[in-house]
């Protein structure tokens, strides 16, 4: 008998640290999200009255993507501000969902492995 006592105490023991360390956990998460700017709540969408869903676009014709790479690499000549505009452009139309972005810095990547070259294209490519 003493030792299922002693048993359930260990175990109600164990249980109320590990709850304690959860509100623990939870506080922090809060402070976190109140010292980041985070409201705490996720934002709710008015919902009016549902548009009509447009027709999804087709796929990019490979000579759309040929004609946006050649313009990317016309402009790898052109100044700074001229290629930023330039890749801008060419990543505006090639998105489908209109999110805006900006390109704050564009640098060449170079003596890339085989193994970074592979996965950068499979990032490119899957997109398409």
């Amino acid at each position: 008998m003493e030792t299922l006592i002693f048993g359930l105490t260990v175990t109600g023991i164990g249980v109320a640290i590990v709850f304690a360390g959860l509100i623990v956990l939870i506080g922090l998460i809060k402070l976190v999200n109140i010292a980041t700017g985070g409201s705490g709540k996720p934002k709710k969408e008015k919902k009016a009255a549902a548009p009509a869903k447009a027709p999804a676009p087709a796929p990019a014709a490979p000579a759309q993507d040929e004609q946006v790479m050649a313009v990317i690499a016309a402009a790898v000549a052109a100044q700074d501000e001229e290629l930023i505009a330039v890749i801008s452009a060419a990543v505006a139309a090639m998105m489908d969902d209109g999110a805006a972005f900006t390109v704050r810095r564009i640098r060449r990547v170079t003596n890339a492995s085989a193994w970074q070259k592979a996965g950068r294209e499979e990032q490119v490519y899957s997109r398409f």
